[in-house]
């Protein structure tokens, strides 16, 4: 008990170690067997694993929950056996695995229990474990890969000794590796030449730093002479230098056997390609992942290194379902080997789905005699499958495009006497076999003259021979043959037989006579129209005019195109005439203009209206154009006299506007003029008669006032609303902001009076009339301030928003007051001439002050509009352009 007595100094020294210390009292049972331990003592480092400082006195395996019963039994007999126990033992802490070595010794009959954390060695021993494991498995697939392929694979150092040669080549040469390994090229009976050849080949790889490719034919053990495709390739030490000539062969024999065969049977198909070493890859686990793959595999299916690690049927899902995913599964699951050539796998490599031909050998890994994987190697032989079927369907292409094309296929002897028939679909009597009196059996009677002619002189003149005919049909009807014959020639440029074909063209000829008949009644309607009818072909060329052109031109029937038309165009209108038809011609678009026609008879130029429209077939290309050109002159003689008359007619309305504008100034100023002397002597009536008048003459005296101010308000506004279209107003950039604020300025006393305000900011710029601007506001406002309600300040706000219509910038001014407002159907009234929604004796005005806005929205081109509820207000809507066309307004 003398270590617990000293405690203090015994905890400095116990919590300095890097280590889990913890002093341990045993805990008996009623039979004085140890079932547990009390804690009497933990360093910091194993109060820190713990998370638990309230540990003392409590069981152990309170406190390290993760205490299995072995350990417990471990501890327990350290103390009763006084033997030391040291042992491995991992714990689940937050989530991660550690290791610990604990070492438990009994002193003065406590358990000191040291801990170890080893998490780091464990990590390492199972680290070098996994790599020594994976290096062994590496070369096992190595040495699988090497030794299962077909392919010769070896090495060789820089002076021509064999370093390495795979089972393949050992059993091409019939020699065991011992023999063979540590020997040149001629010791393993290679001959003079080749080996030559090989030694000045490894120097070259050796020199360059490139690999070789070649082809060579030598003798197998077994097999007898081969032909082979090689490849040498350097193989590089740390350095970067070339250590050794690494090479693989393979055997093509059978290749290049099927490709004399091909040649021989068409030598139409080119040589074949020579073929890469074989692609290969090794598949591991139920999950079939990529563990290895060669480059050449690579490039095969198109993809990268990336794939390593993933599963097969991830990287080429298409696979999923095929015969040959089949195969490799049943390679895998029952370790049946599989081999087979000329395998169809369509499959994604070069980003969409195509069909491929593979030479396919597929073979399960076995380790410790359990399938834990499978190698497949495939060889690409997509060309000479397809190349091999082409072949064996190059007869009957042959035949379905002389079939295509022809009705009977037939030989004929050198001098036209007998015919061998080839091919037929029995349109003809007795078409097989051998026909002597061909003539009389195929050629009608009416043409049998004019084909005897040109039979005589073809054969004459080593010429083919061509011809439409009629025959005579089994059921004694009419029909009609298109008959081609060729002459085959020897080397010395004889006749030796002729080839012929046999079409019938019976409802060609047929439609023909109808088109033919069609186009008669087309021509005799279009000569009956008064318009001139043509028609063009889609590249534009003219090709038909009715009879009415060649009346009114006098042109030739022979002529068309351009040439027919251009000359008898007014000069003036030739280039803009060219330029529609034209355009429309490669557009496609319906063709519409108007020009003028020389006549043939006057020499006058008439105008005529020129459309054409575009005929289409069902997939919706152009056939044809059809045209007409209908004689207007009439009409623009009638339209041309209206102008003048339109012109004459605005000249005299001009006029008239001018008088009465200056009617209505006259008018205005001469109707002032008594307005004003009736105000002036009603004023001395009213100072003459001061203190005489009673209560009603006073206030007939004040009405009078009143109606004056009307009528002279009237005057005003009436010279104000009649010079509104009159003068012009140059354009500048307005701010309506400053608008605004000299409206405040002139309005001050009317606002004070009314204790009325204006709410705006940040109105924009725009291009206008600034006195126009100003007298549109001005109406506005002085309008809301007038049609306040009774003992209610106008509030007057102002807002806007630029808007985009058609591309051109509008400002949408928003003017809202409080006053007495208006019922929705006076909206549409607002806005006339001498029109009042209040009752004169309460609100002044003359009526216009509206119309007048209006009149200066429109003039800017813009736009006023108008909303209202009775007892709660108006809106007025202005919308104006942000920029003017012209200069004036």
């Amino acid at each position: 008990m003398e270590l617990i007595n000293n405690l203090n100094l015994f905890e400095t020294v116990f919590n300095a170690t890097p280590n889990g210390i913890a002093v341990l009292k045993p805990l008996h049972d009623n039979k004085n067997r140890i079932q547990d331990f009390s804690i009497l003592l933990l360093n910091s480092v194993m109060i820190n694993w713990v998370k638990d400082e309230n540990y003392k006195n409590k069981k152990y395996s309170e406190v390290f929950p993760w205490i299995k019963g072995d350990t417990l039994e471990k501890l327990i007999d350290a103390v009763e056996t006084d033997n030391s126990v040291t042992y491995e033992q991992w714990h689940e802490m937050e989530g991660t695995k550690k290791w610990f070595l604990y070492t438990a010794v009994k002193q003065d009959g406590l358990l000191v229990l040291t801990t170890e954390d080893i998490t780091e060695k464990k990590q390492a021993e199972t680290a070098l474990n996994n790599a020594l494991t994976v290096a062994e498995k590496q070369k096992r697939l190595y040495d699988s890969i090497i030794n299962t392929t077909p392919d010769l694979v070896y090495v060789f150092d820089l002076n021509y000794i064999f370093t390495y040669a795979n089972k393949a080549l050992l059993n091409m040469w019939g020699k065991s590796a011992e023999d063979a390994i540590g020997k040149g090229l001629r010791s393993n009976g290679y001959e003079e030449w080749h080996a030559e050849m090989h030694e000045r080949e490894i120097d070259q790889v050796a020199s360059t730093k490139k690999s070789i490719r070649g082809t060579v034919s030598f003798p197998h053990a077994e097999l007898g002479r081969r032909i082979y495709d090689y490849i040498f390739v350097p193989v590089f030490n740390e350095k970067g230098e070339v250590e050794a000539v690494a090479g693989t062969t393979r055997d093509i024999t059978e290749i290049k056997l099927a490709e004399e065969k091909i040649q021989l049977s068409e030598n139409r198909f080119r040589k074949m390609i020579h073929q890469t070493p074989a692609p290969t890859l090794i598949l591991k686990g139920d999950d079939l992942v990529i563990e290895q793959i060669n480059n050449h595999m690579l490039q095969m299916i198109g993809r990268g290194e990336e794939i390593i690690g993933m599963r097969l049927i991830d990287v080429l899902p298409e696979l999923e379902g095929q015969y040959v995913w089949e195969q490799v599964l049943n390679v895998y699951n029952k370790g049946i080997p599989f081999d087979q050539s000329e395998v169809l796998v369509p499959h994604n490599r070069t980003g969409e789905l195509k069909n491929y031909y593979y030479n396919l050998a597929y073979r399960p890994l076995i380790e410790d005699g359990q399938i834990t994987g499978m190698i497949q190697v495939a060889v690409e032989v997509t060309q000479q499958v397809v190349a091999r079927q082409k072949m064996e369907e190059s007869e009957s292409r042959f035949r379905a495009l002389v079939n295509a094309s022809s009705d009977l296929v037939y030989r004929m002897d050198a001098d036209w006497m007998i015919m061998h028939s080839l091919e037929g679909d029995g349109l003809f009597t007795n078409s097989e076999g051998q026909v002597s009196n061909w003539l009389d059996k195929f050629i009608h009677n009416s043409d049998l003259q004019r084909a005897v002619n040109l039979i005589s002189q073809s054969i004459v003149d080593k010429s083919i021979f061509e011809m439409e005919h009629r025959v005579t049909n089994p059921d004694g009807s009419i029909g009609w043959v298109f008959s081609r014959v060729v002459p085959i020639l020897d080397e010395n440029d004889k006749i030796v037989e002729w080839f012929g074909t046999a079409s019938n063209i019976t409802s060609q000829k047929e439609l023909q006579e109808v088109i033919k008949e069609s186009e008669e009644k087309f021509r005799q309607l279009a000569d009956l129209v008064p318009q001139i009818i043509w028609t063009a072909k889609p590249d534009g060329f003219v090709d038909y005019y009715n009879s009415r052109w060649y009346e009114y031109t006098g042109f030739d029937e022979d002529k068309f195109g351009d040439s027919s038309w251009v000359p008898v165009l007014h000069p003036d209108d030739m280039d803009l005439v060219k330029e529609f038809w034209y355009y429309s011609v490669e557009s496609g678009n319906p063709y519409q203009i108007e020009f003028r026609i020389k006549n043939i008879y006057t020499k006058e130029y008439r105008w005529f209206l020129s459309k054409a429209v575009p005929i289409k077939d069902k997939s919706g290309v152009i056939t044809k154009w059809f045209g007409t050109c209908t004689d207007i002159q009439e009409h623009k003689s009638i339209t041309e006299k209206l102008e003048i008359l339109v012109a004459d007619r605005t000249k005299e309305l001009q006029r008239s506007n001018d008088d009465l504008q200056q009617f209505a100034h006259v008018a205005s100023h001469d109707l002032k003029e008594p307005v004003r002397k009736i105000k002036t002597f009603v004023s001395r009536l009213e100072d003459h008669l001061e203190g005489k008048l009673d209560e009603s003459s006073t206030r007939y005296i004040e009405r009078i006032h009143v109606a004056a101010d009307r009528m002279f308000n009237m005057i005003d506004g009436v010279l104000a609303y009649s010079k509104i279209n009159a003068d012009s107003q140059k354009t500048t950039l307005v701010d309506l902001n400053e608008i605004i604020r000299n409206i405040e300025t002139d309005l001050e006393i009317a606002l004070q009076k009314s204790g009325g305000k204006i709410l705006y900011q940040n109105l924009p710029k725009l291009e206008g009339a600034g006195v126009l601007l100003y007298q549109l506001f001005y109406n506005l406002i002085n309008n809301s301030i007038k049609f306040a309600q009774d003992k209610q300040p106008p509030i007057i706000r102002i807002s806007t928003e630029i808007t985009n219509e058609q591309d051109k910038d509008f400002a949408v001014i928003t003017l809202e007051d409080n006053g007495i407002g208006f019922t929705q159907n006076q909206t549409n009234h607002i806005f006339e001439t001498f029109t009042r929604l209040n009752p004169k004796d309460r609100y002044e005005g003359t009526g216009l002050g509206l119309s007048l806005c209006k009149k200066i929205a429109e003039r800017h081109g813009g736009s006023i509009s108008a909303s209202g509820i009775p007892n709660q207000g108006a809106v007025f809507t202005i919308k104006l352009p942000l920029e003017q066309k012209e200069n004036d307004i």
